[in-house]
């Protein structure tokens, strides 16, 4: 039985190997430049896989998705959310959750912005993190929530425009108010 088992794995290898995913040799290039020692580099691969959109692509991008650099994450969620589109929105939600560093929760916001209109059960989400503690996660909800046609936006937009203290805030407040057309 062992004998059998020996001889039946090597097609099982080849059938594996036949249905992963080929990469466009664009793509292998930019993979190969997430492992750069340089920042740029490595920022540069993540732009190109965002613009090439191989699903292929996919799982590689999704093991930088916990990597210790917080540039590192929050480029990927960008790049996932290019990639699998509206099927990357429970992972970006997490990590908007949960990750500590701003940069990452700001990243997760923009990745989540093109599926605004047709998901609307994003709005909520988008609102809560206009309360984030960090301004630039702030700014970014709130320019997000200012572009969205509901209700709801424009409700929330005043509220945060008359309790924000931060002046950077509330002048985004404010060009959201105007945007929108409520400026004063």
């Amino acid at each position: 039985m062992i004998f059998a088992v020996v001889l039946a794995w090597p097609p099982l290898a080849l059938r594996a190997e036949a249905a992963a995913p080929k990469l466009s040799p664009q793509a292998q290039e930019a993979v190969a430049l997430l492992d750069s020692d340089d920042a740029y580099e490595r920022k540069m691969g993540f732009l190109r896989l965002e613009a090439l959109r191989e699903p292929g692509t996919a799982d590689i991008i999704r093991r930088y998705l916990d990597h210790k650099s917080s540039d590192m994450r929050a480029d990927s969620l960008r790049a996932l959310a290019a990639i699998e589109g509206p099927n990357a929105i429970p992972e970006i939600r997490q990590r908007l959750e949960r990750d500590k560093r701003a940069r990452v929760r700001w990243s997760a916001l923009l990745a989540l912005e093109p599926f605004a209109k047709s998901h609307p059960e994003l709005l909520p989400i988008f609102i809560g993190a206009m309360d984030d503690y960090r301004t630039e996660v702030r700014m970014a909800a709130i320019d997000i929530v200012s572009r969205i046609k509901d209700p709801a936006a424009r409700e929330a937009i005043q509220l945060h425009y008359r309790k924000e203290l931060h002046p950077d805030v509330r002048r985004v407040l404010k060009m959201a108010l105007e945007r929108m057309g409520d400026g004063s």
